[in-house]
């Protein structure tokens, strides 16, 4: 179980499969249940501020009624994206500021009012 709004239900599943030789396993499904709708479905939240998909996690870090959750951004993955011109809008403004060597980035996820 992750993050929950007054709507949206968000959770994982998790496959209990490995495959010593591949060194890869346990593959997991984000899904979103829907409050309204009563229906469940496959659901992958985006970060906006990034030109190629970055994946939310919605899942790790849920928070209370104000922050929905929040998640680090390494701050040496953020500039190398920045070099390559992949972010847009608050993040960008944000890493141009930072280094390689600076602290993570601390992206909070808020609920829409």
């Amino acid at each position: 179980m992750g993050t929950l709004t007054d709507r949206f239900y968000f959770m994982q599943t998790l496959e209990m499969v490995f495959d010593p030789a591949a060194e890869r396993g346990f593959p997991t499904t984000d899904l979103m249940y829907d409050k309204q709708e009563n229906a469940l479905f496959r659901a992958t939240v985006f970060n906006g501020d990034y030109l190629k998909k970055q994946k939310v996690d919605m899942i790790s870090n849920p928070v209370n009624g104000e922050i929905a959750a929040f998640q680090t951004l390494a701050a040496s993955q953020l500039v190398e994206a920045y070099e390559n011109n992949e972010l847009k809008g608050k993040l960008k403004e944000i890493v141009v500021e930072l280094d390689e060597d600076s602290n993570p980035v601390i992206m909070l996820t808020k609920y829409k009012r």
